[in-house]
């Protein structure tokens, strides 16, 4: 991993990680310290699974945020990354970026506003933004990316991996992200915490992570990743719908609720990332699912 290499979200003047580890039990509010598998603390109350918000409540505001006239980002020239990739030095690879900046075909600057990327398909959860080699040239060779992360009310970006990247998530509003990773087998237990504006913490390289927003309104995360072409992988959706049914059935232990009458409806319920979010937020909320 490189040591230097977290691409820190400038929206975050002060990044603060809040205790991450494993938790089993409730939130104890002179330590702000979290623990329990069914709720989530944030700085205004306790959120639970199974029970509603306790403190400050917030009205459902939905949308995304973000400039909704913003122009979309300009389109490199088909090849341009790979003649990067090929440049016999850092100063040639950044000449040749000159003249790609020159003729407007890159740009120095990533707009992760949603409307500055319409090629992305959102969720009705929200959506991702992926500033990476491919969309982003100048980001060839440095090993680094980022992603800019806005999440309806409740919204959820659903557990993935990146496999290629460990990820510095910051939360850019004033917002209750709830976040959670397991790290791989060997160490199975949820880490897990909840962040607040200009908070943020880790997911390793490979593990299964998701965040969660606890508000009834939206929310933006910016997440620092340290390749310049991290990947990701959705766990229910690549698991549930794209592998093989026999092998999904036998992996989850042949499920009678389950079977080969019902499961391509199954599949075909499992949403998009991001997704709707937990039903104790969706129903705080008053946002139909």
């Amino acid at each position: 991993m490189h040591s230097a290499s977290f691409l820190v979200a400038a929206f975050a003047a002060a990044a603060y990680a809040s205790p991450v580890g494993p938790s089993d039990g409730s939130w104890n509010a002179t330590t702000s310290g979290y623990s329990g598998s069914q709720g989530y603390a944030t700085s205004t109350g306790t959120y639970s699974m199974t029970t509603s918000y306790v403190g400050n409540g917030a009205s459902n505001t939905t949308g995304l945020l973000g400039n909704p006239t913003a122009a979309p980002n300009p389109a490199p020239t088909s090849g341009v990354v790979a003649e990067l990739l090929t440049a016999d030095s850092t100063v040639s690879r950044f000449k040749d970026l000159q003249k790609e900046i020159a003729a407007g075909d890159v740009s120095l600057k990533f707009d992760f506003n949603p409307a500055a990327n319409p090629g992305v398909t959102p969720g009705l959860g929200g959506q991702v933004d992926l500033a990476f080699r491919a969309n982003f040239p100048i980001l060839t060779g440095l090993g680094i990316s980022a992603a800019g992360i806005f999440f309806e009310p409740c919204g959820l970006n659903t557990p993935h991996v990146h496999p290629r990247a460990s990820e510095f998530l910051t939360v850019a509003t004033d917002s209750n992200i709830f976040t959670g990773f397991v790290l791989e087998n060997g160490l199975t237990s949820e880490f897990n915490t909840t962040l607040s504006q200009f908070q943020g913490t880790v997911f390793p390289q490979g593990s299964i992570h998701f965040q969660q927003n606890l508000d009834c309104k939206p929310a933006v995360a910016i997440a620092g990743l340290n390749s310049e072409d991290p990947g990701a992988s959705s766990i229910a959706q690549n698991f549930i719908v794209n592998l093989d049914a026999d092998i999904v059935d036998a992996t989850l232990g042949f499920p009678k609720q389950i079977d080969s009458s019902n499961f391509a409806q199954f599949k075909k319920n499992i949403p998009a990332s991001l997704a709707k979010g937990v039903e104790e937020c969706l129903v705080r909320c008053h946002i139909p699912y």
